[in-house]
């Protein structure tokens, strides 16, 4: 008898896991964005991520990516993270945000815990795409700060304040 509870116990566990790795998903397979820049490497225009504009007296520098061909039925979820040179840096701040066809955006919050300004949250694509269509979206981290003067001035400050710059979308594919 013990050792039909046995093979029962055994046999339940194995159900188990087995389901919980069961892909139910109609999306293809998983994928992910990730931009890791460091150092001098942040303000490099040549990977063509990499953006700079003024909003009001505030320098922005922008990390982007067009996603095509991702699964309109699963969230994407992003993941950014900027770290700063130490915990007494101040003054410069960032945001996030994932842009899909050109009306929608989600805003994620980002926080200062440490030396990092950190961020993360996840979007849906179907109300835009509608179900089984491929879609598109933007992965976006800025960093901002009171401008120093002049482009030259600002691009200084940035890489003297700013570390490494983080940017992570983990999402389906079409």
């Amino acid at each position: 008898m013990r050792q039909f509870a046995c093979l029962v116990v055994t046999f339940a566990i194995v159900a188990v896991f087995s389901s919980c790795a069961k892909d139910d998903s109609p999306c293809g397979p998983k994928d992910t964005y990730d931009l890791y820049l460091l150092g001098s490497s942040i303000v490099d225009s040549t990977a063509g991520v990499y953006n700079t504009y003024m909003d009001g007296n505030d320098r922005v520098f922008q990390w982007s990516e067009l996603i095509e061909e991702a699964c309109s039925e699963e969230h994407v979820n992003l993941d950014a993270r900027v770290a700063l040179l130490d915990e007494t840096t101040t003054g410069i701040n960032a945001r996030a945000r994932v842009d899909w066809s050109f009306l929608f955006e989600e805003k994620i919050p980002m926080t200062k815990s440490g030396a990092d300004l950190k961020g993360n949250g996840s979007a849906g694509l179907k109300q835009a795409f509608g179900e089984g269509n491929p879609a598109w979206f933007v992965p976006v981290v800025e960093v901002y700060f009171p401008t120093k003067g002049t482009y030259g001035a600002d691009t200084a400050f940035l890489k003297q304040n700013v570390i490494s710059v983080e940017l992570m979308a983990k999402y389906r594919k079409h």
